[in-house]
């Protein structure tokens, strides 16, 4: 069985601050850390910016699966809500509940080894006037033929479903978490 490496065309997303939807949430498994083996996801959204191609920009961030009030998933999930998380959600929180939630992404470049990358640096609550929905153009990473095993980089593969609808806009009082 062969491993084939291919290139990518990754064009970072702009800086700034963007209206964005989440469009998937991946399960990494367990990856080990310098703190020991932790169970990891990364967030995907689609942000209003659009590439010269008319596709929107796809923005991501990696998390450690804990609601701890000093974990990084807890913060961003705060913050998005805008509101504490209950005793009960606290006990188990469905972190897929955000797909499909709109929000708003702060989002910074950072260069290392030559590369440019756009980093996730904080994420806000939607504004009323500016709820985004998704493309429906993202394939969601479970839902792909070729994967199995996470991906570190959203590429061109990202937005080739057949079946792109237009959605309805959502607002935020159709967030669902």
């Amino acid at each position: 069985m062969s491993l084939i490496a291919k290139g990518t065309s990754f064009t970072p997303p702009p800086e700034g601050v963007w209206p964005a939807v989440c469009v998937d949430v991946v399960d990494l498994g367990t990856v080990e850390s310098p703190w020991g083996a932790k169970p990891k996801c990364r967030i995907v959204w689609e942000i209003s910016e659009k590439m010269k191609d008319g596709r929107p920009f796809v923005a991501t961030k990696q998390y450690t699966i804990s609601l701890h009030e000093k974990a990084n998933l807890h913060k961003d999930l705060k913050a998005w809500r805008g509101k504490s998380f209950t005793v009960e959600e606290m006990q188990g929180f469905d972190v897929e509940k955000v797909i499909g939630a709109p929000c708003q992404l702060v989002i910074t470049h950072e260069e290392k080894d030559g590369l440019v990358y756009g980093n996730v640096t904080a994420i806000l609550r939607a504004q009323k006037n500016g709820v985004l929905a998704a493309s429906g153009k993202y394939i969601r990473y479970k839902d792909r033929e070729e994967n199995k095993k996470a991906s570190t980089v959203a590429d061109d593969s990202d937005y080739d479903n057949p079946n792109y609808s237009e959605h309805d806009p959502i607002t935020n009082d159709d967030i669902p978490f």
